[in-house]
């Protein structure tokens, strides 16, 4: 995982990001960096590493430590009148969570250097229900990446 997020952060920012519309040609280059070095590298039999219909990967699993005064992490929080996420500051006080990867996030102009900074995770399982289903941002160094246990 931290390999592919220095080569797409690499790629981006040095091919891609000068190009007019670079976001755009980006999008396939990005997923086919993801198939070939996380994907294809985990093992699974056909069909088990592909992307929830929701959007998240539910082979990749993303564990944390929690820090004495918490982890500060940026919880998502739909605003439907005008159709975006607005991020709101919690900390993760417990460590008792089943997250998994959704995609490595920067807060950035589309054709804006990026540095995929945040890890963006999914809430399957939390000791705080109002967490479950949440989009959270965890910073990228504050992470680890696991296989679920079958």
């Amino acid at each position: 995982m931290r390999a592919f997020r220095e080569c797409a952060r690499h790629v981006w920012n040095t091919y891609f990001q000068p190009l007019d519309d670079g976001w755009h040609e980006f999008i396939n280059v990005e997923q086919a960096l993801f198939s070939a070095l996380v994907l294809e590298q985990i093992h699974l039999p056909e069909g088990q590493w592909r992307k929830d219909p929701t959007g998240y990967y539910p082979a990749i699993k993303v564990m944390f430590e929690v820090p004495p005064r918490g982890l500060p992490v940026l919880r998502a929080e739909h605003v439907p009148e005008m159709n975006v996420h607005q991020w709101e500051e919690t900390r993760l006080t417990v460590p008792e969570f089943d997250l998994r990867f959704v995609e490595f996030f920067d807060f950035a102009n589309l054709d804006g250097p990026r540095d995929f900074r945040y890890v963006k995770v999914r809430v399957l399982g939390a000791a705080t229900p109002g967490l479950v289903g949440k989009d959270l941002l965890i910073e990228a160094l504050d992470v680890t990446f696991e296989q679920p246990k079958a």
